[in-house]
């Protein structure tokens, strides 16, 4: 989790005075601003309160478009061509192949195929019930936002103006790509292209958050000292948010060795999901479903996708209507799907705790916990435990106890500690019947927890008698 006080400092780091050098820059930068028509507005005199409650305006605006929530999605609305109606079923598209492939062609040598371009507008008003031409739209959407390699090659005005028409740009193609996803366009494929295209969002709109907190943050009336506190919380969650590139990496290595097959480019519908899910709980993970997909791989593949999308808040709709088209008869994929949503929870606490709410926080952590407390009494009891997702509700309830410190009633809170230690103690004990290296990592887990909560604990002065007894001796 980010610090306020690294964030803090850096983002009160000015600019250093501008040598002759700099003003030259600056100066051949106001003709490039004007090329990509983003003038540097000119000088209007106004009133210190006037420009001071434009500001805030802006500010407040800004912290609007924060990509944290699923409202995010609602602000742009991308219209659909009506497909025209006939007596005849429109054919399936053909030409998708060819142009997933321009696209892989316009990443590596980064020329633009206007055939391509052209051909995807074209088709899209023909074919508008086909997602995957609405991703490819919108990937030519991200590929035309306007980008400077060196920002200080032009003025703060110009490059404010540009980085607010990116955000615009990257919005209206994330949220065409998310259109997709909800209409049957869920791919590997379309998911890649989505994580670059939001990842560069959280980029820009961190980069606007800065500028827009260097603005306010000298100013000493209440209303800029609150305002510059919601930027600096903000800037925290997006520094949260921008985790997410690690399972992104994990994504792509998973895009790799499904390339070629029909895994990384078409969307699992949920009749097979439902036939994978059949053939997994008889045991038959190796029987084909569509084509060379077998079941196994199937459920494999798509709640590993849905555990990437677990953690973009934006997503929590779209990941919650998915996993109600997966089947809950099997016990291993019933607790699969409540990892991925448990993973969805972990993100709620961890964005209302960087934005300093501490109710929102303690709402958010009273509701994990008990989430994983249900799947503890439900699923586990008494079960024994040979896979990592069955181990899973066990330690994210300790983490969310010790992650919560300071958030609840002082005798409510060494409760829920209490409670903690019981976990642990499951978790090492013959209940747990992982093998070799998951085993070992495990329980090498539950040790740093134990020492975690054993320092909450004698900070608390709560170390007595009881509690200084080893935690597995201790009862549930």
């Amino acid at each position: 989790m980010a610090k306020l006080e690294k964030i803090d400092k850096w983002m009160d780091s000015g600019e250093e005075p501008k040598s002759k050098k700099n003003k030259a820059k600056e100066k051949k930068g106001a003709s490039l601003a004007s090329e990509i028509n983003l003038k540097a507005r000119k000088k209007i005199t106004k009133s210190p309160r006037a420009s001071s409650v434009s500001q805030i305006a802006r500010i407040q605006q800004l912290l609007k478009e924060s990509p944290d929530s699923p409202e995010f999605l609602g602000k742009i609305k991308i219209s659909v061509p009506e497909s025209k109606k006939g007596f005849f079923k429109k054919k399936k598209y053909q030409d998708l192949a060819k142009l997933r492939n321009d696209l892989n062609m316009l990443t590596k040598d980064g020329k633009v195929d206007l055939h391509s371009r052209q051909k995807v507008r074209t088709d899209l008003k023909k074919y508008p019930d086909v997602p995957d031409l609405h991703v490819i739209n919108a990937v030519y959407t991200y590929q035309d936002t306007p980008r400077i390699d060196d920002a200080q090659a032009i003025s703060q005005q110009a490059q404010d103006k540009l980085n607010e028409h990116q955000l615009s740009q990257l919005k209206r193609a994330i949220h065409e790509v998310v259109l997709a996803f909800h209409q049957g366009g869920l791919s590997i494929f379309n998911i890649n292209w989505f994580m670059k295209i939001y990842i560069d969002y959280l980029n820009v709109y961190k980069t606007r958050l800065t500028h827009m907190y260097r603005g306010i943050a000298k100013n000493k009336d209440p209303e800029s000292i609150t305002i510059a506190k919601k930027l600096r919380n903000k800037q925290a969650e997006i520094i949260e948010l921008q985790q997410v590139k690690a399972r992104f990496g994990g994504l792509s290595k998973l895009g790799i060795k499904l390339n070629a097959t029909t895994y990384l480019s078409d969307h699992f519908t949920p009749m097979e999901i439902k036939r994978a899910a059949a053939a997994f709980k008889a045991g038959d993970l190796s029987k084909v479903i569509v084509e060379e997909r077998r079941a196994g791989k199937i459920i494999f593949v798509y709640l590993t996708v849905l555990t990437l999308l677990a953690k973009i808040p934006i997503l929590k709709h779209l990941v919650e209507h998915e996993l109600s088209t997966i089947p809950e008869d099997d016990r291993g994929i019933a607790l699969r799907k409540r990892m991925v949503t448990t993973l969805m929870l972990v993100s709620e606490f961890e964005l209302a705790m960087n934005s300093g709410d501490k109710t929102s926080a303690r709402n958010a952590a009273n509701g994990m916990y008990r989430y994983c407390l249900e799947t503890i009494k439900n699923r586990l009891q008494g079960q024994v435990m040979r896979e990592l997702y069955e181990v899973d509700s066990l330690l994210k309830a300790v983490w969310i106890v010790k992650a919560a410190d300071g958030l609840f009633e002082k005798s409510a809170y060494k409760k829920l500690l209490q409670q903690a230690y019981g976990h642990l103690k499951v978790i090492s004990s013959e209940q747990n019947a992982l093998k070799d290296k998951k085993r070992e990592m495990v329980v090498e887990l539950a040790g740093k927890y134990t020492y975690q909560l054993d320092t909450i604990m004698d900070q608390n002065g709560w170390i007595g008698e009881v509690e200084s007894q080893s935690w597995s001796n201790r009862d549930n």
